[in-house]
């Protein structure tokens, strides 16, 4: 029995020595691993943002009244979409509409004037050529009634001095010379009244051509009025026009309406009031505000995460990207910084302008053993 217990003794003990040996192999091995993590492993630094938000690279544009007025229809809605030039709110244009009825139905009533004086403007043209055709052909008649009687009282001259001749002669009698001698005058009396009807139509058709010409003036006179005061109320009415277009609230771009407070009929309207949002189509990218010491920190090209507060990133993942422009000052204490979109990065979660969440910039990679170096000296 003794020797047995004393065998078991030194087995013990032998054992004990393997397992202090393992013990101080696994220390060593701990050690070396924690040794080696601390000098070859990275830890990412981050810089986390006070605020974050996925934004249009294009800015909102806000819709707005060009005039004050009550609502007669209103087309908005949260998220809806919009093309550029669609009617979003009408506002009431009952008066302005009758005024303008009553200006379409003036002019209606000067441009019929004006077609008339323009008819009686060619009728008179017209007959201004007539008459002018017509008094020719009595100028010429006149003239030869007159060349006639100018031959007559020619030839009653002749016979007149051959009467005369021969009464001298004794030929003819005294009786006979003095009815050759009238008969002359007579001639000489209707040709110098033919002369006179000749001066007398040529000036009869000079006088009512006259008369023809003032009427023309009158009338270019009054139709150049016409058309001055057609123009005028032409003018009238596109400015009616314009201002009843005016209270037509329209689009100015394409896109979604992300801003869009509800209007009824019947509300009032001041003028230059917001009533909607467009958020414009095309690319997004990721705002977000840091604290001023974060300003040297930050620089282009350092990769982002975004998570939301809408989407567990466990769950949906968060948003990649990675510094764009970072502003070098901080008005009311906030940083702007912006980042681009990945846009593979967390394809669960819609793309949209509005999300909110935080951003984590990373700022450097350094090894734990870095890191506690630095942590001790400072």
């Amino acid at each position: 029995m003794p020797a047995a217990f004393s065998t078991s003794l030194r087995t013990l003990a032998a054992e004990r020595g393997r397992g202090l040996e393992l013990a101080v192999a696994l220390a060593v091995a701990l050690l070396s691993a924690g040794t080696w993590w601390m000098c070859t492993a990275e830890v990412v630094l981050v810089e986390l943002s006070a605020r974050a938000s996925v934004e249009s690279v294009a800015a909102a544009v806000p819709v707005t009244t060009l005039v004050g007025g009550r609502v007669e229809q209103a087309r908005l809605g949260l998220g809806r979409r919009v093309e550029a030039g669609e009617v979003l709110v009408t506002l009431e244009t009952a008066p302005l509409r009758l005024e303008r009825e009553g200006q379409v139905v003036e002019l209606a009533a000067l441009r019929a004037q004006l077609a008339a004086s323009e008819r009686e403007h060619a009728a008179i043209a017209a007959a201004i050529d007539i008459y002018r055709r017509g008094g020719q052909a009595r100028t010429s008649e006149a003239q030869a009634s007159a060349r006639e009687a100018e031959a007559l009282a020619v030839l009653a001259a002749s016979q007149a001095a051959r009467d005369r001749e021969l009464a001298r002669e004794g030929v003819a009698s005294l009786e006979a010379e003095e009815q050759s001698a009238g008969h002359q005058q007579a001639r000489q009396a209707g040709a110098a009244s033919r002369r006179l009807q000749v001066a007398r139509t040529a000036a009869e058709v000079r006088e009512r051509l006259a008369a023809f010409t003032i009427e023309l003036a009158r009338l270019d006179r009054q139709r150049t009025q016409l058309r001055g005061e057609i123009d005028r109320r032409e003018a009238a009415l596109a400015a009616f026009d314009r201002r009843i277009a005016e209270h037509e609230v329209r689009a100015p771009i394409a896109g979604t309406l992300g801003h869009a407070p509800p209007l009824h009929p019947g509300a009032v309207l001041a003028e230059n009031a917001t009533v909607a949002q467009i958020v414009p189509d095309g690319a997004l990218r990721i705002v977000a505000g840091f604290r001023p010491a974060a300003l040297g920190r930050l620089r282009p090209g350092q990769p982002v995460r975004m998570r939301l507060a809408g989407f567990p990133w466990t769950e949906y993942g968060v948003l990649r990207g990675q510094v764009e422009r970072v502003a070098s000052e901080a008005p009311g204490g906030s940083l702007r910084v912006e980042c681009s979109l990945d846009p593979t990065s967390a394809p669960a979660i819609p793309r949209e302008h509005g999300l909110v969440g935080t951003l984590e910039v990373e700022i450097d990679r350094r090894t734990p053993a870095s890191l506690l170096t630095r942590a001790s000296a400072s």
